[in-house]
């Protein structure tokens, strides 16, 4: 996984138990920050109301994630933030320039709603 030992178990938003490599994080590993939820569609309102992080011990830039933000197309800085859905073993990971655009992203659907 990407953030090791701080992964939540539960859904920041609605609270629901995670199960292990399920789940949507949101990362910011400049800060060692990360947040976890069970759908995509409550990063949306964690982000507008709460926008409550977690310090993790340790969190990497997702291998998996591109040099570019994935709302903007902007080139990634250091302090970026990635979005990363676990499933299955699987890991998918957007990279975004900042908040705001992590929350245009998922409102609108996430990579799966794009043209």
């Amino acid at each position: 996984m990407i953030a090791r030992g701080g992964e939540n178990v539960k859904c920041d938003w609605c609270g629901v138990g995670l199960e292990p490599g399920e789940s949507w994080q949101l990362l910011q590993p400049a800060r060692n920050l990360g947040a976890s939820f069970c759908r995509l569609e409550h990063v949306v309102p964690w982000l507008i109301r709460k926008d409550d992080w977690h310090i993790r011990d340790r969190v990497e830039v997702p291998k998996s994630a591109g040099a570019d933000c994935a709302e903007t197309g902007v080139e990634l800085g250091e302090n970026a933030f990635y979005l990363v859905r676990n499933r299955a073993g699987m890991e998918i990971a957007d990279g975004f320039a900042s908040k705001d655009a992590v929350l245009a992203w998922a409102k609108a659907g996430g990579r799966w709603a794009r043209d």
